[in-house]
């Protein structure tokens, strides 16, 4: 943990609680095979129905957490600290950050390093196996368990930690925390790469315009990966086509939309992202034109353009 000097006072205001209308009511499962999707529970007193308190399909075997969502704790963070920031705890070997996974491969828990006013403390987020978006979830339930080192929510946490000491995250889907290691599970095997996939994936990365194309490519790489359906030299592969095709995005100059600026970029960046340089642009319009200009319909379709280096070839259909 690393801190520094900072106005104590601000630091402070982020225990004070919150009003009820920000408050809700988290369900808490507190039977384990209840809680487990895996599992059926055989107690006939466990039915899974709907609380008139927190308006949840839950089993009727729970508690209720008070809980301040992900929305208003970012806003208690804003108020303290404009410029605050977080960032995973650690990154893989691909730069994305490091998840732990349960033994099917699905994200389950996040470490991450939280920074107000330039004092930062650690937080970690966890999610049922399975979990809808786990990755959202475990980036907002990391923040507010982040935060509540900092004081936000305290009271809260507080009353969760009385009411099921067992129950460390106040988002989690339920029951006691499984704090047993898991024994060491096979990796699933690896299967042969769909190599009309591997094709379309090396399309798609070099046809990229941005960060946010990159990683959505990256997730599904990965995803296959822990499925076994990507042959460990494939991904990597697929890994370096990404990180030329990243530096190639970030080196050029770019429109607010993603597209490359022709009006910035250099012949080499142009032609580093597999587009036209200037004077090949130049040669391309004058034979278009010149083509065009051709008063005879027949003659002007049929037209070779000459020595044109972007003309696909084939002939009229």
């Amino acid at each position: 943990m690393t801190e520094t000097t900072t106005d104590g006072a601000a630091l402070l205001s982020l225990l004070e609680p919150f009003p009820p209308e920000h408050v809700g009511k988290l369900p808490r499962v507190t039977c384990r095979d209840c809680s487990d999707f895996r599992k059926n529970c055989n107690n006939v007193n466990h039915k899974k129905q709907r609380c008139d308190e927190c308006n949840a399909w839950v089993s009727s075997a729970h508690i209720h957490l008070d809980y301040v969502g992900h929305a208003d704790v970012t806003r208690r963070l804003l108020e303290t600290d404009p410029a605050w920031s977080w960032d995973p705890a650690a990154e893989d070997e691909h730069g994305l950050p490091l998840l732990d996974t349960d033994d099917k491969g699905n994200p389950v828990g996040m470490w991450i390093k939280l920074t107000v006013l330039g004092v930062t403390r650690r937080g970690y987020g966890s999610c049922p196996s399975g979990q809808n978006d786990a990755v959202k979830v475990l980036i907002g339930d990391a923040l507010r368990n982040a935060a509540m080192r900092f004081g936000v929510a305290l009271d809260l946490w507080a009353k969760g930690d009385r009411a099921d000491p067992s129950a460390e995250n106040a988002v989690a889907a339920g029951g006691s925390a499984d704090r047993q290691r898991r024994a060491p599970q096979e990796a699933p095997a690896v299967q042969h790469t769909d190599h009309a996939w591997l094709a379309d994936m090396e399309t798609r990365i070099g046809a990229a315009t941005s960060r946010g194309e990159l990683t959505t490519l990256a997730n599904e790489i990965k995803a296959r990966k822990l499925a076994g359906r990507c042959e460990p030299v494939h991904e990597a592969h697929l890994w370096t086509l990404g990180v030329k095709r990243q530096e190639a995005i970030d080196a050029r100059p770019a429109n607010k939309d993603g597209s490359t600026s022709r009006s910035r970029a250099t012949d080499e960046q142009l032609a580093a992202n597999g587009e036209m340089t200037k004077e090949q642009q130049a040669t391309h319009n004058r034979m278009v034109k010149d083509t065009m200009a051709n008063p005879k319909l027949a003659e002007r379709v049929t037209a070779p353009v000459p020595d044109d280096p972007w003309a696909t070839g084939g002939e009229p259909t």
